[in-house]
């Protein structure tokens, strides 16, 4: 196998799409079939388990993307090395939530930092619903953000990862405890933490007017560690994304909810206006980007 042949696994691993695939790196779908074909051969097992409507990394496929990520970036640093590589330098801003900044955003910062190690990563956390705005007024290069069903025409996304939205209820005996244990539960008597702005009231309203239901808001809250705060005192059931509430350090003193319709899950991906796609230094770190699928 050989890089370039790397480079379009790692390129299909993240479209999981052939016929994008084949445009974005200008060659035939046969070509690049056949491409993939003779890497499953060396590797001796399907990369991609694919049907006429859907294309998924196997188990090993996602083991080899790791090694042909790793190979890349030590070509790179290689080739960097004895002068011949792409030395960038420069900076980009990035604008994340705190949650991303313990979870997900440093695998996808380490991948960068490795092939690239001149270019200053400038963070910056705060609200996750501030995060597209961020990239509306050019605060930030590239925001981390949940997706909207509709991305802008303006925006280029993808997407890194999904994350349902629940219902979180405090541990504690409390009036709220009680209140969510009766059958069925009281949605017009419970204390609702709402998300004050952001994907998350958006489904949030959409919830209970699908139950026919008005809310009974305790309060509207920015930020999800403040809604968890509340709700772990007690105030009320609040809606986070569970994996705010997997890291949160008041994880143990609240609850999920198990509520039907479910919730519709956020998407959680990486964007930047298309017009910063021509800056090398944002055009490098899109590139780095690795996708997942739910």
């Amino acid at each position: 196998m050989d890089y370039a042949e790397l480079h379009l696994f790692l390129h299909l691993s993240r479209t999981l799409h052939f016929g994008k695939t084949s445009r974005e790196c200008h060659l035939s779908p046969s070509a690049l079939s056949r491409t993939i074909q003779r890497l499953e051969g060396e590797v001796g097992q399907p990369l991609f388990e694919r049907d006429k409507r859907s294309v998924a990394l196997t188990t090993a496929g996602e083991l080899f993307r790791t090694h042909a990520s790793d190979a890349l970036a030590r070509w790179q640093r290689f080739k960097q090395h004895l002068g011949e590589g792409p030395k960038l330098a420069g900076s980009i801003s990035i604008f994340a939530s705190v949650t991303a900044c313990q979870s997900f955003l440093p695998r996808i910062l380490d991948n960068f930092r490795r092939t690239y190690p001149d270019i200053h990563i400038k963070l910056e956390t705060g609200y996750a619903a501030d995060a597209l705005s961020m990239l509306e007024r050019g605060s930030v290069d590239v925001a981390v953000a949940a997706l909207p069903h509709r991305i802008p025409a303006r925006l280029a996304a993808r997407v890194v990862l999904h994350t349902p939205l629940v219902f979180v209820a405090p541990t504690s005996e409390c009036r709220v405890s009680d209140q969510i244990e009766r059958r069925p539960i009281p949605w017009d008597e419970v204390p609702i933490v709402f998300p004050a702005a952001g994907l998350a009231r958006t489904s949030a309203e959409q919830w209970f007017k699908r139950r026919h239901a008005v809310p009974n808001v305790y309060s509207r809250v920015a930020g999800n560690e403040a809604i968890l705060s509340l709700v772990s005192l007690g105030c009320g059931v609040g809606i986070v994304p569970r994996l705010v509430m997997e890291r949160s350090p008041l994880r143990a003193e609240v609850r999920q909810i198990d509520v039907e319709p479910r919730l519709d899950p956020f998407r959680i991906g990486v964007c930047t206006d298309r017009r910063k796609l021509a800056l090398a230094t944002v055009r490098a770190f899109w590139d780095s980007v690795e996708t997942e699928q739910a």
